[in-house]
């Protein structure tokens, strides 16, 4: 524009009302150029003042039932585990996915999960006459806040813990944190830090803070998926605030290729007080259920669990990543699995090769 303005002032001798008609037009553009910025500007101005949308919106899911075997669909038990029901969910939406970690409430009836892009999901579970699961209703996603002053959401944040407590514990991944949100509305914010063993650090990027769990009195059971560097353990601790126990946890080698152990990546509280720890193998794909004594969690020494049950093929499997226990009416003790398929809205480009896959047990014995 001031290379027009300094061509039209050389011809001014020559057209003198052909410049002055230039000189409005040109008037009017930059008023009409500084109107649009004032206008960015006062849009720019308020997204910095509110708060970010929580992106709390409902969710389509379709379910599909899935067998224990699929080789042979009469099998219903898996060592002390009873088969009672499993759904395959899957939606068109390009947010679902990535299902990290799941609490479900003491009387069954609601499901919370987090996911790897940085979401919480909220659903209804339903059962048949039988008590088996039957499927997965009033789904919704909720981006989760980030703490403190920040207004937007955390997106890309790899959530991988959770815990139902006062409120929902989430903890992540690569930069380790433990924020809390609100039960009601569920993941509401804002977000509130937790303090947690900075030692944490010690196990990468990729690999920590993959498992808590509420282990009573307002202790929390933390460990982490592996350290920076190869080992026959991983690092576990036991504590609240500022108070921590560190364990060296016992990984588990048995059938992994290039010697790859089952490696911790859920836990839950079982109604007798012992911790029940879900391991993932890859590859080849593989899962196993482990429980460590509630004596041991006091202790100051090495945490060694006990394998309760192996699920291994030809039996449904996945990534599995979340697990939670609760004893119903009848005093049965009800076991949920949730698998992470790595297709939550960062990886929508590609169709998902793994499923979503929530499993019920009963835990016998």
């Amino acid at each position: 524009m001031r290379a027009l303005a300094q061509a039209n002032v050389g011809r001014v001798s020559l057209d003198s009302g052909y410049h002055a008609g230039m000189v409005a037009r040109a008037g009017r553009v930059f008023a009409l150029l500084a109107l649009g910025v004032a206008a960015l500007a006062v849009v720019a101005a308020f997204f910095a003042l509110s708060p970010v949308p929580r992106g709390d919106d409902r969710l389509e899911l379709d379910a599909t039932p899935v067998p224990l075997d699929p080789s042979d669909p009469s099998r219903s038990a898996v060592g002390p585990l009873r088969y009672l029901g499993g759904l395959w969910l899957r939606s068109s939406d390009p947010r679902f996915g990535g299902l990290s970690d799941l609490r479900v409430s003491p009387d069954g009836s609601r499901l919370f999960a987090i996911s790897d892009c940085g979401q919480g999901l909220t659903a209804s579970l339903s059962y048949d006459a039988a008590g088996h699961l039957g499927g997965v209703g009033d789904a919704r996603l909720v981006e989760l806040a980030r703490s403190g002053r920040e207004r937007s959401t955390l997106g890309g944040s790899d959530a991988e813990s959770l815990v139902l407590g006062d409120g929902l514990e989430v903890g992540f991944e690569g930069r380790a944190k433990i924020l809390s949100y609100r039960a009601d509305p569920p993941f509401a914010g804002p977000a509130r830090p937790l303090p947690f063993p900075k030692a944490v650090g010690r196990c990468g990027s990729n690999g920590g803070l993959e498992a808590m769990a509420d282990v009573g009195g307002g202790r929390r059971f933390l460990v982490c998926e592996k350290r920076r560097s190869a080992s026959s353990t991983v690092p576990a601790w036991v504590g609240r605030g500022e108070t921590w126990t560190e364990h060296d946890y016992a990984l588990a080698f048995e059938g992994g290729w290039a010697g790859e152990p089952f490696r911790p990546t859920g836990a839950a509280m079982l109604p007798d007080g012992d911790l029940l720890v879900l391991e993932r193998r890859f590859p080849p794909i593989g899962a196993r259920l482990a429980r460590l004594p509630r004596a041991s969690l006091d202790g100051t020494g090495p945490l060694v669990p006990q394998e309760v049950a192996r699920l291994e093929a030809p039996l449904t499997l996945d990534n599995f990543e979340g697990v939670d226990a609760r004893r119903d009416a009848s005093g049965r003790t009800l076991v949920y699995l949730l698998s992470d398929d790595n297709n939550c809205a960062k990886n929508a480009r590609s169709p998902a090769l793994q499923r979503t896959l929530l499993l019920m047990f009963a835990l016998e014995g």
